[in-house]
């Protein structure tokens, strides 16, 4: 098989393969397709597996109304009352996702079609395109946003972004931190891109050195240490500022949806790469 193979989902009662472009392609049934509906008891081969489908109807639609006992409404996830946010509020809206933490992602990337490039470049970045950071476009409309929020919001995935500027001019921007030079002079790669990584470098950063980062960015979006936080980074001259939105309901009594707090002092976290020597 190949790394990135085929993909499977399902939308209401169709469940639906689709190639990814795979070197030896797919069989359904014994016939080579590029895209199929599928039926419960097909098969599919590809490499030398042989998958056998298996589509259960749903439960409340093979008895009567009757017997179906009645359940609550489930209360709203993080990732429900997010994904609202970043559709309307955080516009325009981009993703840096790191294809390096789960093989799920360059599928969707594949199957949703979006308007996106890796960050690396040359024949080094041809050779890493399956692990490397993608900067992706997600208008209000993204079918990819709601997968991107439902599967990785929580798995550090990756980080959001808003920017009036072109595409293009994003990715020039965000190539100049993929490497920084660490106090002893060694040159390593930044993985600015993972959450984990930007919630501690950020508070770091002095006014000079946030101003560099954002430049034309008005703001980074993330998860926070937990999911059901979403941390969003401004600034305004004074380094990094960060507001903190809770995700779930509040505690009874509590009147503050999030709460914002200026940057710590430069140097509250030691080891955090500096910004010198970018490319």
């Amino acid at each position: 098989m190949s790394g990135l193979h085929f993909s499977l989902g399902c939308e209401g009662a169709d469940c639906r393969i689709t190639d990814l472009n795979s070197r030896n392609g797919i069989l359904v049934n014994g016939a080579a397709v590029k895209a199929a509906l599928l039926r419960d008891g097909d098969t599919i081969v590809a490499g030398n597996t042989t998958f056998s489908i298996r589509i259960q109807p749903d439960e409340q639609t093979t008895v009567g109304a009757a017997a179906v006992p009645a359940t609550p409404v489930p209360a709203a996830t993080p990732q429900d009352r997010v994904l609202p946010l970043l559709r309307s509020d955080l516009q325009p809206l981009f993703a840096i996702l790191d294809t390096a933490r789960d093989i799920r992602i360059l599928a969707l990337l594949v199957h949703h079609k979006a308007e996106c490039q890796s960050l690396y470049e040359g024949m080094e970045g041809s050779k890493m395109a399956h692990v490397a950071p993608y900067l992706v476009r997600l208008p209000p409309d993204s079918t990819l946003l709601e997968a991107l929020v439902k599967e990785g919001w929580g798995k550090s995935w990756g980080v959001y972004l808003t920017c009036a500027n072109d595409f293009h001019e994003i990715r020039r921007h965000l190539r100049h931190f993929l490497e920084v030079k660490l106090p002893d002079g060694e040159q390593v790669y930044f993985r600015f891109y993972d959450p984990r990584v930007m919630r501690v470098f950020l508070p770091t950063c002095v006014a000079a050195e946030a101003d560099q980062f954002f430049g034309p960015i008005k703001r980074y979006v993330m998860e926070g240490e937990e999911p059901t936080e979403l941390w969003e980074f401004t600034t305004m001259g004074r380094g990094a500022e960060k507001r903190e939105l809770a995700l779930s309901p509040p505690a009874s009594g509590n009147q503050n949806a999030g709460k914002a707090e200026g940057a710590p002092s430069h140097g509250t976290v030691t080891e955090s790469p500096g910004l010198e020597g970018q490319r």
